[in-house]
């Protein structure tokens, strides 16, 4: 029997989150401007973070913010079993768009191991439940719910200065933009005109933000459409074309550094079977 078998979805009407479930020995994720929540179901890992070191076991949860890049491995050499959802801050934002919810900023979970067990248990069910075809109003009750649960559960660290009014308008007009020309090459003169907002200011105001700079946003853009393109079925060198990378190798590097696997095991695993239950 292989000892990984991973599969990989998105819920209908959700592109901005992506759900992983299966059984593998290692894992790497250098987030940019996402968020990932994972539930070790069985068997156990060994977590790397900077200098930090853990060993998570089955039956816990963990929550990883964009602070840093993380990477995985089996205690023992053995594999393990885990359910992952990656989400896009501004998904995980809009979920929260309610007054009576906490908000979460960049190194919210500064201890990634979340030691409730309630809180692993909806997470289980909140993750079987997101299966392709899901309604959009379920899917955004219990995704909106989790998340709840779980920035409730962080919320304990002390209150972060909000930017001022002009600045959060400039850093949403650089972030449309981004978001909105990633495919081509912009220049950070361009992108402080189109903010408002000088070029060193904007960039500053990015890291304490969004924890990564313009650059680092626009290569998370490119390799977010190239896996949507992926799921698609696209060749991995016309998905490269498409979203902005210079060649094959470029995104390959790229998609690999993000999230621990080559564009062709995600898109065979996309594409292809996997435990879906």
């Amino acid at each position: 029997m292989s000892t990984e078998a991973v599969r990989i979805w998105r819920p209908t009407g959700e592109a901005r989150v992506v759900l992983i479930a299966g059984r593998t020995l290692s894992y790497a994720v250098e987030p940019r401007g996402e968020y990932v929540f994972g539930l070790i179901e069985s068997g156990a890992m060994r977590s790397r973070r900077g200098r930090e070191r853990r060993l998570i076991g089955a039956g816990e949860l963990v929550a990883w913010d964009p602070s840093a890049p993380h990477s995985g491995s089996g205690a023992s050499g053995e594999p393990w079993t885990a359910r992952l959802l990656v989400i896009e801050a501004p998904a995980l934002d809009g979920a929260l768009a309610d007054p009576e919810s906490p908000t979460l900023v960049r190194g919210a979970f500064p201890d990634p191991v979340i030691a409730d067990r309630r809180l692993a248990g909806s997470f289980r069910r909140m993750h079987r439940a997101l299966a392709p075809g899901v309604a959009q109003l379920e899917l955004e009750e219990r995704l909106g719910g989790w998340l709840r649960e779980a920035t409730a559960s962080a919320g304990d660290g002390p209150p972060a200065t909000p930017p001022a009014a002009a600045d959060l308008r400039a850093l949403q007009l650089a972030r449309d933009f981004v978001g909105e020309e990633f495919r081509r090459e912009i220049g950070l003169d361009e992108l402080a005109a189109a903010a408002g907002i000088g070029k060193f200011r904007l960039v500053r105001l990015f890291r304490e933000r969004f924890g990564l700079p313009p650059h680092a946003l626009q290569i998370a853009h490119r390799v977010r459409a190239a896996r949507l393109l992926l799921e698609q079925g696209e060749p991995i060198a016309a998905a490269a074309a498409e979203t902005g990378f210079a060649d094959q190798s470029h995104l390959h590097r790229h998609f690999r550094r993000t999230l621990g696997m080559t564009p062709a095991q995600y898109r065979r695993r996309a594409c292809g079977g996997g435990p879906a239950g």
